[in-house]
This record gives structure tokens, sequence and C-alpha cells, in this order.
């Protein structure tokens, strides 16, 4: 739709933004997926604090169990706006989150947690270090009040975490790792986190389009004299459809592996659920979830970004 604004400058929404994605397909894939995000929110909520006797390692599954839900909801909205594209990059670091919680929790002691804690400050540092040393930069930062005391100060902030006891153990080793997890590779690591089909399938078949390297991908199906470009708002329902299972059962297995590493608290009362043959019986949350799902999306592989 083409307007016009005030002065003369004209618009054309590509997007379809008056008919969002979310209009279209069974609308129980959409209510069932923001079911399962928000109570995602609701768990998070109630777990709230960290458990004294592994403070660390508590507060890091925390920190990421709060991203997790994040970055869900933005794969979520994305796809709600037809936005699919953009979905699928979105998803894919919602995989390095899932892998990053695995190692974390799959690690009884809290060395893991200390590293992807200690990780940034040790790349912080040395990322204000080179940016300091070019003069371009320099001439940035103090030609903007109050850029160049940020600057200097998030750097001491890295710094001073460094220096604690906490990270005496694990900071040397992670100035010479390329990654947080200390393996050599991406795949390494989702291997070490069982996370293989995730790694083959849906992280790398994102990859290419996450780093801009594919203009094929851009380029619509056309004949042999002609080239053109794929429409802005790409939504093909069957791959929404088949995203946004992936998206939901993938957040229940995060919670359910959040919720058994706490020691499966009772944190909220059971669920009433209707089997098949109409019986009614009581069910925790999270198992309401799963049937729920697997009966709306029984077998989700995310598809390729195409």
């Amino acid at each position: 739709m083409s307007d016009t604004f005030p002065g003369g400058i004209r618009t054309h929404d590509l997007f379809a933004r008056d008919y969002p994605a979310s209009l279209e397909g069974p609308p129980e894939t959409w209510g069932l997926a923001r079911l399962v995000i928000d109570h995602g929110c609701y768990f998070f909520w109630k777990l709230g604090s960290h458990r004294s006797e592994s403070v660390w390692r508590d507060v890091v599954v925390m920190a990421l169990f709060r991203r997790i839900l994040i970055t869900g909801e933005a794969v979520r909205s994305l796809l709600a706006r037809g936005l699919q594209e953009p979905a699928f990059a979105t998803f894919r670091t919602l995989l390095e989150l899932e892998r990053d919680l695995h190692l974390v929790i799959l690690d009884s002691s809290d060395t893991r947690a200390r590293r992807l804690a200690a990780f940034l400050s040790v790349k912080g540092r040395r990322h204000f270090a080179r940016a300091a040393g070019r003069e371009d930069t320099r001439r940035l930062l103090f030609g903007h009040e109050g850029s160049y005391e940020w600057f200097t100060g998030r750097s001491r902030s890295f710094r001073d975490l460094l220096a604690s006891e906490d990270f005496n153990d694990v900071a040397e080793k992670l100035k010479k790792d390329d990654h947080w997890h200390g393996f050599t590779t991406q795949e390494e690591a989702f291997e070490k986190a069982g996370m293989c089909t995730s790694y083959d399938i849906e992280y790398q078949g994102a990859s290419l389009f996450v780093h801009g390297s594919n203009v094929e991908h851009d380029l619509a199906d056309a004949d042999d004299t002609t080239i053109q470009l794929k429409a802005l708002a790409q939504r093909d329902p069957d791959d929404i459809f088949t995203l946004l299972g992936r998206l939901t059962i993938g957040l229940i297995g995060i919670y359910r592996l959040i919720w058994e590493d706490r020691g499966k608290p009772e944190y909220q009362e059971p669920v009433e659920f209707e089997d098949d043959d109409g019986d009614v019986f009581p069910m925790p949350a999270l198992n309401v979830l799963t049937a729920r799902a697997l009966s709306i999306f029984p077998n989700p592989v995310t598809p390729e970004p195409r």
C-alpha cells in the first residue's frame, strides 16, 4: 500500500503490516506458542533468586533463562509479523543459548558457569584495548561528551570482575580460548551438549543467511533471461508452522531441563488434563504443555531459510 506523508515523503508498505502472518494458519498454533512463552515467564518469576550453595552456577543459568525467554519471544513476534527470514536468524541465536545452558548444567561444578560469566570481561578488555589504540576511535570518543568516561569505565569494570578470586582458575585459560566453552569449534560444543542434530540441520542451515554470504537466497525463481528479487515479506505457512513447532517444543524442553536441574520444584499446582477418552486427571504443567504441543506439532524439523 502506497502513502504520502506531510511534506511529500512517499512510502510503500511491502511488509503487509495491516495483515500480519499471525492471522493465517491454525489459531491454536499461535496461541500455544504464546502460552508456552508466558508459562516460561511464570516459571522464571517463581524460581526467583539463586541457591546460596551454588551462586555462580545458578546466576548463569538464570541469566541464560532470561535471554532464552527474550529470544523465544523475538522469534514468535518476528514470525507473527511475517518476518520469516530474521526469525530464522534469531532462532539460530536461541540454539546457541540452549547449547550454552546444556553445557553449564552438565557441569556438576560451577567451572563452566564461571567461564561463561568471565568470558565477556576477557574479550571486552581485549576489545577496548584494540579500540583505544585506533586514532579515529579516540578522536570520536573525545569528541562526544561523556563517551570517553563511559569507555574507560566499562573497561575498568571488566578488569575489576576478573580481579575477583572467583575467577582465578579460569581467567588465564579464557585468554587463550576463542570460545567461552573452551572447545575448538562450535560443532564440538554442540556435540558435547548433545545437540548434534540441531547443529547439522538448524544451526548450519541458517548460517548462510545469518552471515549474509549467499546472495542467491534473495533471488526469486525466474527464467534464464531475467533476474528478480524475492518479496520483502516471506511468510510461507508451512515454514512458519514448522518453526513455531520447533520453537514451542524446544522451549518446553529447556524449561524441563532447568526444572530438573533445580530438583523439580513444585512451582505451581497440577493442571487438569483430559485424555482422548474424556477422562480428566491432574498432571504437571510441563507434561500438559508437552502433550498439547505434540498433538499440534507432531514432528517439527526446522527447514532452511529459502
